[in-house]
């Protein structure tokens, strides 16, 4: 699998998605847009796996889970 490459603020805002303290109209441009990269991101990666059977109810939770099992594994 291609190495998932998250910058400190796009993996900040994918955790505090997760944790549901993202509120676009409170949030920068600039972390409004580091969030519309790791979307971009996990889509993409998700339509090369082909792992629409995958992702369950969140593909937000689903790339966040796939970048800690690299990082466990790098």
């Amino acid at each position: 699998m291609e190495k998932i490459e998250l910058t400190p603020l796009e993996l900040s805002m994918l955790e505090r998605n997760l944790r549901g303290e993202f509120f676009p109209p409170e949030q920068t441009d600039e972390e409004n847009a580091a969030f519309a990269r790791v979307i971009e991101k996990a889509d993409t990666l998700m339509e090369k796996l082909d792992a629409y059977d995958e992702l369950g109810n969140s593909l937000m939770e689903w790339y966040y889970n796939k970048y800690k099992e690299q990082e466990a594994n790098a």
